[in-house]
């Protein structure tokens, strides 16, 4: 009997039905938190980085529109994976003292609000993808390699405490771009899937922008 070699099986997809789940399920989450900022006098949360206009459609968005805005392939809140500085200077080895600490309190951190908590854990899952498939983290989180190279090295505890102690880290993906939000919220709500999709292909042309200028600066 014979066996096909490797090289003649399929690849495997870059983002597997899991992971498309997965983040189907953070972006659902994500645009709850955005209608819920929305909805308070003056607004806030996530939403105080949206434009007016679309602070006042957000809520009236029904049960489904926010279904089809969820099933963007890749996720609709920014980590600042952009600001390779920023990774830089937070995915710096722990300090002694930092080690020697106790279990409870590298782990400890204060009350979190539901913006912190959902932080938390979409960046875990940011790590766990960078961790799987730096090419996954490139689609999903427009992570450049070099940022994911120091967040999969850095101990989970660390992790956790940047989500917890950097208030301005999680923001809508791209809130001022005159077309993506407005595009994706028009469709869904018509339930435009042909328009949707030309939607998304827009968001797959600002991540490679990102991506590309990380690495151009990279170089320079």
């Amino acid at each position: 009997m014979s066996y096909p070699c490797m090289d003649d099986l399929p690849a495997a997809p870059v983002l597997s039905s899991l992971l498309l789940a997965r983040v189907r399920e953070f972006n659902l989450d994500y645009l709850e938190l955005l209608i819920a900022g929305c909805s308070r006098t003056p607004c806030a949360g996530q939403a105080r980085y949206l434009p007016k206009s679309l602070r006042s459609l957000l809520p009236g968005l029904s049960v489904q529109a926010r279904r089809l805005l969820a099933t963007i392939p890749f996720a609709l809140y920014s980590l600042r994976f952009a600001s390779q500085e920023f990774w830089r200077t937070v995915c710096e080895p722990p300090l002694p003292q930092e080690l020697a600490a106790p279990v409870a309190q590298r782990y400890a951190c204060d009350a979190c609000s539901a913006d912190k908590a959902f932080c938390e854990l979409a960046l875990l899952h940011a790590w766990h993808v960078a961790s799987w498939s730096r090419l996954a983290a490139r689609v999903v989180y427009a992570m450049p390699d070099s940022t994911a190279l120091r967040l999969v090295a850095m101990p989970m505890w660390r992790v956790k405490r940047i989500a917890a102690e950097h208030a301005n880290l999680l923001a809508p993906r791209w809130p001022t771009n005159p077309r993506f939000w407005p595009d994706l919220v028009r469709f869904a709500t018509q339930e435009d899937l042909p328009q949707l999709e030309t939607a998304k292909l827009l968001g797959n042309q600002l991540i490679a922008a990102e991506l590309t200028a990380a690495a151009k600066r990279r170089r320079s």
